[in-house]
């Protein structure tokens, strides 16, 4: 019995280093890989900061950042699979592989000009227009914005004007007609642009921009999904007097953290709770935080979310132990299964080594029995040899521990019994030789082997 012992001991450290290492791999942070462009920036820097935040307070979710050159490259990241997370522009191109985790931002299309001939959208046929960032995205939204109006987009031309700090001195020099831009209303693109035309420079006076509203947003909207209606106050951007100096509509876009619909649903789900528990941290060093929000939920949301983030925004959120009760349920009756055959496989062995043991006490028995009816030295001398063989296994099975002390007390007494019997007997015999003469043997009462055996 005793040499199972190390066996079970084995088996339960087995157990207890299984639970360790699963414990320790469940504890590792989860690294999601998130493609952000261009480097410098808002997004580039929101994100940063949140990837930051995330590390500084040992999360269990972390961010890596994937640098690009754009949303474009970006959403082509996460299309194939080189990033989990990535921040794209509506417009631009959600990958299909991909669901929204959260509107980081909405950005409004700002046509701006100092013109007053240009008051409407189609006014700009055979003007040139300044794009400022972005210009691939940029121009196919004004081509689809040009479109709902029925203006060619080749009536238009496009000059890039780079970050937008030259959009001012662009429209006094007569290089451009109008500047278009999409930012956040309260971003840093939008507001150095309204700086630079109403600012000036040395040799000519600065000017009031003028806003060209696009009042069918609402309606460009239901043509692509990917746009939505934003309406801009008076005074968005300050001044006296105040720009604009009248409330309008216009287009505007979003720009999405969008995760890989493969994720886990509770990585997303952390990862979502994670944004919005740090947004009001976030938003003292990174003030673009405080737009973060959370996308349409709704079943006609023309954009998918997460089903990880969904699960948070309606606080569905499942806990550990509701995500893995089945596994733990699993894994106590696996544990009760390989116990129970564990003790069987035990009791059979300890069975066994019992059977064994009484089967030597019985050849001893046999051996006692026998000797009071031997007439032959040669037979008392295989007796003889027959209970040291057994001595032998019974010491041999004693060092390992499959005999125990009772067990060594009973197999004492069966050789004892066997010892004297073989001796008795011989010198029964020896008489016999010496006188001549048949003695009869002694009686004997009951052996207390063969009481023990029974």
């Amino acid at each position: 019995m005793r040499r199972h012992v190390p066996i079970v001991l084995a088996a339960l450290l087995a157990l207890v280093a299984t639970g360790l290492l699963a414990y320790q791999w469940l504890g590792q942070p989860t690294t999601l890989r998130v493609a952000i462009g261009p480097s410098g920036s808002e997004d580039a820097r929101l994100v940063a900061a949140v990837a930051q935040s995330l590390a500084r307070t040992h999360e269990e979710v972390r961010l890596r950042l994937v640098v690009t050159s754009g949303v474009a490259e970006s959403a082509g990241a996460a299309e194939h699979g080189k990033a989990d997370l990535a921040v794209v522009r509506s417009d631009v191109g959600i990958p299909a592989s991909t669901q929204t985790v959260a509107i980081l931002h909405r950005d409004a299309v700002l046509l701006m000009t100092t013109d007053p001939a240009l008051s409407a959208v189609p006014d700009l046929r055979g003007r040139r227009v300044g794009i400022v960032r972005n210009p691939a995205g940029n121009i196919r939204l004004l081509a689809r914005i040009l479109e709902h109006y029925e203006v060619p987009a080749e009536a238009v031309a496009t000059v890039s004007l780079g970050d937008g700090r030259e959009a001012g001195e662009a429209l006094r020099e007569g290089r451009v007609d109008a500047v278009l831009v999409v930012s956040p209303l309260t971003g840093r693109t939008a507001s150095d642009v309204v700086a630079s035309i109403a600012k000036g420079d040395g040799n000519s006076a600065g000017g009031t921009p003028s806003f060209i509203p696009i009042g069918e947003a609402a309606v460009l909207g239901r043509r692509w999904p990917a746009l939505e209606s934003i309406e801009i106050a008076r005074g968005t951007f300050g001044g006296t007097p105040p720009r604009p100096a009248e409330t309008f509509t216009t287009v505007g876009v979003s720009h999405r953290l969008v995760a890989q619909a493969s994720l886990s649903d509770s990585t997303v789900s952390e990862l979502t709770r994670l944004l919005f528990v740090n947004r009001p941290g976030l938003a003292a060093e990174v003030p673009l935080a405080n737009q973060i929000e959370a996308p349409d939920t709704s079943k006609s949301a023309s954009l998918p979310v997460h089903p990880g983030a969904q699960a948070y925004y309606e606080g569905e959120v499942e806990s550990f132990f509701e995500r893995y009760g089945d596994w733990f349920y699993l894994l106590v009756m696996c544990v009760s299964i390989l116990g129970s055959a564990a003790a069987t496989l035990v009791s059979r062995a300890a069975n066994r080594s019992r059977a064994r043991d009484m089967a030597l006490l019985r050849q001893l028995l046999t051996i006692v029995r026998a000797s009071r009816d031997v007439e032959d030295e040669l037979e008392l001398a295989d007796l003889d040899r027959q209970a040291d063989e057994i001595l032998a296994e019974a010491l041999a099975r004693a060092g390992t521990g499959a005999i125990d002390n009772a067990g060594v007390a009973a197999f004492t007494l069966g050789l004892d019994q066997a010892r004297r019997a073989i001796a008795e007997r011989r010198a029964h015999l020896l008489e016999r030789q010496v006188h001549g003469a048949d003695i009869p043997a002694v009686e004997r009462g009951p052996d207390p082997l063969s009481a023990a055996a029974e």
